[in-house]
């Protein structure tokens, strides 16, 4: 997680440097008015700082900038010690990564099949069908790979390295800047601790201070002692003024803002201008309110106090801080404005923060269009740039498409019910009388009977009747679908797929307290649905498309999520999902981390995005027999499904077998040719990022034909 945070700061510290410019640029032009107009506008600065959240308007002036290192914004791409890996070894069966929420689903926690129908809705609806190609990225040159019997590691781009080691130095300069604000702190208060109370929230220390105020909840007034009386008038309602304003509060916010982004020499210049804002505002308050009579006397006890000792820089708001000389020039210049010049001022300023809170959104086609006129348009501009080529790369048959019929695709989903899954861990199997029975491991309470142990079940244990559908993740979770179309999970909650947490705690990931018992609904009418890692995809009757749980510490997705409106199949498996709509196109998502989902960068796919299309099946992550190595003729026959793990008849069979999962989409194009992407095809040799260290292997985002043997390479 912590690549992605780093990642994601540079991104909101190179969006707030344009929001920057643009305020400095206004604050030129409101030169000659009120400075709490340009007081005002630092706001906006200070929400792009520290909001992740993008929120966009087709209105925005701010351009929206394609993400940072855009194909290594996930934290799989580094090698990290401490961070879990994004990548699992064809070898491994499970391991772990991140964590879930601290909430503990516990015996008798989860709720019976029958008390959950009672209480389970449909699903809500929820955001609008994700649907954006993603722009071809260059892959960065790799290490030469030697196969002289032990394999090297591959070296990594500059663009790792500087993630690697970037997000180190990152914490390191917030740590010196924390650091530095909690000494002054004490600092502070060791010089104040024994100021001598004047009246309310007011006190006067003997040592050489400029005036300032602490706290936030009860913030106080330190005054040096022999001001005047007129001199601590003055003084006294320009701190008072502060409190009332907030700038108590606010300024160590824009500190802890700085603090974030110290990288950014914009953000420290942001940082001066707006110190300086909110005290010249400040200052125009005090001759607002007591009037010209005592402007000339202000800018005296200016100039007197800023010749005391500051104690600390950045966070009291501090009556001699800023530069005393422009504060001075400013009062002088100081005039009242026109109340209906002032009135249009503050509008215009609104509107501008406003607009420059927000970010462009580009629009792709007309407003009123659908999800299938998006489709069509984005299929037009993939079908102009997709000639036949005899490199083996995916090529569109149709030359003269424009006057083809469109295709429409149809599945009878029920050729895909699974009634036998499994692996070492866990047998699932539904009878001829479609009941489901379940043995193995019960570490999650995966075997649904309302107890979680550590033993190992050999016998087949009842789990639930009317079951026409099953599916196992490795991570030790199973969902299965009834003959009602209700879709029930249980084993481990830990990844957030049987929706029993709202927000993704990490700390909780490996733990086996995180877990469901016994079956637990989690949605209706249901026509099919499939397992990945730590989320579950699943094909509603009415053709939608929904999606929770969290897609291999990437992103998390708290509560279904409909990112389809009419598709015929879904799959997953280890690593990544895909969606066939029924105009024939192929949509995937997940991680990406062999090219595998289709799309050019080896990072995780967030959205769904199409790769294909003139498609009528797709499968994901075929699982084959633990064999140490696979020819290329077997991995074709893999790909074209006719090699398969073996699915064993007891739990006593699995002894010495395991699967391993080809990270591959494969495609059947209405033609009836197949085609597929990621591991183990092309003949490039590239970079990937494991769980120990960074590794050489031959794959490609790009789509090959299955039955074409590259010549010189192991790929197709």
């Amino acid at each position: 997680m912590l690549e992605q945070m780093f990642l994601k700061v540079m991104d909101m510290s190179r969006m707030a440097s344009i929001v920057i410019v643009a305020v400095l640029l206004v604050r030129m032009l409101l030169k000659r008015f009120p400075k709490y107009l340009s007081y005002l506008l630092w706001s906006v600065v200070l929400f792009r700082l520290l909001c992740p959240v993008t929120l966009e308007s087709y209105y925005s002036p701010v351009p929206n900038l394609r993400p940072l290192f855009y194909d290594d914004t996930s934290e799989m791409n580094v090698v990290s010690p401490e961070a879990p890996s994004e990548w699992i070894d064809s070898h491994t069966d499970d391991e772990a990564g991140n964590t879930q929420k601290n909430a503990q689903v516990s015996h008798g926690e989860a709720a019976t099949v029958q008390a959950a129908d009672a209480q389970v809705t449909d699903i809500q609806a929820a955001d609008a069908q994700a649907a954006s190609v993603q722009d071809s990225l260059e892959q960065e040159p790799v290490a030469p790979f030697y196969l002289d019997g032990s394999a090297k590691v591959a070296e990594a781009s500059w663009r790792e390295r500087f993630i690697l080691f970037g997000k180190y130095v990152w914490l390191t300069g917030i740590g010196i800047m924390f650091l530095y604000c909690v000494i002054s702190a004490v600092v502070v208060r060791n010089k104040v601790s024994a100021s001598i109370p004047l009246k309310e929230n007011i006190y006067v220390t003997d040592e050489a201070i400029s005036p300032f105020v602490m706290g936030i909840f009860n913030p106080k007034i330190y005054l040096p002692e022999g001001l005047g009386e007129k001199e601590q008038e003055y003084i006294i309602f320009h701190e008072k003024f502060h409190i009332r304003r907030f700038d108590h509060i606010v300024k160590p916010i824009a500190f802890a803002a700085l603090c974030v982004h110290w990288f950014n020499p914009l953000v420290w210049i942001a940082f001066v201008f707006f110190c300086k804002d909110m005290e010249m505002s400040c200052d125009e308050a005090v001759i607002k309110r007591l009037g010209e009579t005592v402007r000339a006397d202000y800018s005296a006890s200016l100039l007197a106090l800023s010749t005391q000792r500051r104690i600390i820089g950045g966070i009291p708001v501090d009556f001699g801080e800023g530069d005393t000389k422009d504060r001075v020039k400013n009062l002088a210049a100081f005039r009242k404005t026109k109340r209906g010049v002032m009135a249009v001022l503050i509008a215009g300023v609104f509107i501008l923060i406003i607009c420059l809170m927000l970010t462009h959104k580009a629009a792709i086609s007309d407003g009123n269009a659908t999800n299938e006129d998006v489709n069509a348009e984005i299929n037009n501009e993939i079908n102009d740039e997709i000639n036949i080529a005899e490199n083996g790369e995916m090529t569109d048959t149709q030359d003269e498409s424009d006057e083809a019929e469109p295709l429409q695709v149809s599945v009878d989903i029920t050729d895909y019910y699974i009634t036998h899954k499994g692996n070492p861990a866990n047998l699932y199997h539904i009878d001829e009388d479609n009941v489901l029975w379940g043995c193995g491991e019960n570490n999650y309470g995966q075997l649904g009977q309302g107890t979680q142990d550590y033993d190992f079940h050999e016998d087949m244990v009842k789990i639930a009747e009317n079951v026409v559908h099953v599916d196992f993740s490795q991570r030790g979770f199973v969902i299965f679908l009834t003959e009602d179309h209700r879709l029930y999970g249980m084993g481990n909650a830990a990844g957030g797929a049987l929706q029993q947490y709202a927000v993704m705690d990490w700390n909780n990931y490996y733990t086996k307290d995180c877990y469901v018992n016994e079956p637990y609904l989690l949605a209706v009418n249901v026509a099919y649905a499939c397992c990945g890692r730590d989320d579950i995809v699943c094909l509603k009757e009415d053709g939608s498309v929904w999606t929770w749980g969290s897609v291999y510490y990437g992103y998390f997705i708290a509560s279904p999520k409909k990112i389809f409106e009419s598709a015929v199949f879904v799959t997953g498996g280890a690593s990544h999902h895909a969606a066939l709509l029924a105009n024939g196109t192929v949509w995937t998502w997940g991680d990406n981390g062999y090219g595998n989902c289709g799309v050019a960068g080896f990072g995780v796919i967030s959205e769904p995005t199409m790769v294909a299309e003139d498609v009528v099946m797709v499968w994901t992550d075929f699982a084959v027999d633990g064999y140490s190595e696979l020819d290329a003729e077997n991995l074709a026959m893999a790909w074209t499904g006719r090699l398969k793990y073996t699915e064993h008849d007891t739990i006593a069979e699995y002894d010495g077998w395991y699967q391993i999962f080809l990270y591959n989409t494969v495609i059947q194009k209405a033609d009836g040719s197949y085609w597929v992407c990621g591991e183990n095809v092309g003949t490039e040799e590239k970079v990937v990022h494991g769980r120990e260290a960074d590794f050489s292997a031959i794959c490609t985002h790009e789509f090959h034909p299955v039955n074409r043997i590259s010549e010189g390479g192991t790929g197709l």
